[in-house]
């Protein structure tokens, strides 16, 4: 079986904003005793190193940063992070990251158990056993699953992040414009979609940051709709969830239009999500918990009659993947929100064989409030075709 290879690459510093990022992350592996940190999770290592790769690894310590990929990575690699240390392998990847481990003598190594499989810290273990065996050594590092290190630090935005979200925002937004201009009665749910991811690319997104929602008619009343062949129709609702992946970050909104006229049902609906929206919005701020947050939409929602049609959370965080924690939710772990966290509010009333309705925007959570990224109109009658 071939080796892993080492490949030097051009010493340099990575960027402030990187620099910053790693001390507390290694801050963090000081209190826990980690001696090296497996990053599995493509956003956690892009966030540490700009890397945007696919099938790599990264090896943090107090004092280097491995990444383990492959031939296909290394120019660019060289590109985005000249300053990391690369590991390239030619055989399987359990075995590369075996003999960097090896080297660094590392006795306690940290993984993400949210996002490291179960699989890959098996095959790593084997390889290390069967490398200590051969070299008759008794070297077997402990491995030890950390809850949501990672995720933790990711939660709050620095000011880096923050400026590509806002432009994340932006792409999305001016890809809507021109798509909301086209759109006419008998075009297709699959049509308008393909036309929109066009837009948002056409724009400098690499990709729309998830797949993109548009629900035409009774679809919209299904939350994580996929588009099919189904054609737009005349006096009917057609909702629209999109958002840009630009620079490694994503941007998550939602708008529900009516083309033609509205039925008296929706726009009753209509104005209840909008209320719920803007009352949270409005209530957002450092030191409310995500409990809260997500009562003050959901306890209008019911007291207008439809508490049991609004089933998900009011809310998500977003940043490198569509969805990060904070969690503005009614069940799971409470906590305060933070000045620097970038969430979703995207309350909806879903009605089976009827539509649904969700508006959603991009907050920034501030110092003494908040601030709506997303700026497109929610009036009705702006969102009217």
């Amino acid at each position: 079986m071939p080796k892993a290879a080492t490949k030097s690459v051009s010493a340099s510093k990575p960027q402030p904003y990187l620099e910053v990022r790693l001390t507390a992350v290694r801050a963090a592996l000081g209190e826990h005793k980690i001696d090296a940190l497996l990053l599995t999770h493509p956003g956690d290592l892009a966030y540490l190193s700009d890397f945007s790769g696919e099938d790599s690894v990264g090896v943090l310590t107090q004092d280097s940063f491995t990444l383990v990929t492959d031939f296909r990575y290394t120019e660019q690699a060289a590109i985005e992070c000249p300053w990391l240390g690369v590991k390239l392998r030619e055989g399987k990847m359990s075995e590369a990251l075996c003999e960097v481990l090896r080297s660094l003598k590392a006795k306690r190594v940290g993984f993400e158990s949210g996002f490291t499989t179960y699989a890959t810290v098996h095959t790593l273990i084997a390889a290390l056993d069967e490398a200590a065996t051969k070299a008759r050594e008794k070297f077997r590092p402990a491995f030890v699953p950390l809850d949501n290190v990672m995720v933790g630090l990711r939660k709050i935005k620095d000011a880096h992040e923050i400026a590509i979200l806002r432009q994340s925002v932006k792409v999305a937004e001016a890809a809507f414009t021109t798509l909301k201009s086209l759109i006419r009665p008998g075009q297709t749910e699959n049509h308008l979609a393909g036309q929109l991811v066009f837009e948002l690319r056409s724009r400098g997104a690499s990709d729309s940051s998830f797949p993109v929602i548009i629900a035409a008619g009774a679809n919209s009343s299904l939350p994580h709709y996929r588009p099919q062949n189904v054609k737009v129709a005349n006096n009917s609702p057609l909702l629209i969830d999109w958002g840009a992946l630009y620079n490694g970050y994503c941007s998550d909104l939602t708008r529900t239009l009516a083309v033609g006229k509205a039925s008296a049902k929706f726009k009753e609906i209509y104005g209840i999500v909008l209320e719920a929206q803007l009352a949270a919005l409005d209530f957002l701020r450092p030191g409310v918990t995500t409990f809260d947050a997500d009562a003050v939409a959901r306890d209008h929602i019911t007291q207008a009659g439809y508490g049991e049609q609004f089933g998900h959370s009011l809310g998500h965080g977003i940043g490198r993947d569509i969805h990060e924690q904070p969690s503005l939710r009614k069940t799971g772990t409470s906590e305060p929100l933070e000045a620097g966290m970038v969430v979703t509010v995207e309350p909806g009333i879903y009605l089976p064989g009827v539509g649904g309705v969700r508006i959603e925007d991009d907050v920034l959570i501030t110092e003494t409030g908040c601030e709506i990224l997303s700026s497109l109109s929610k009036k009705l009658k702006d969102n009217t075709i």
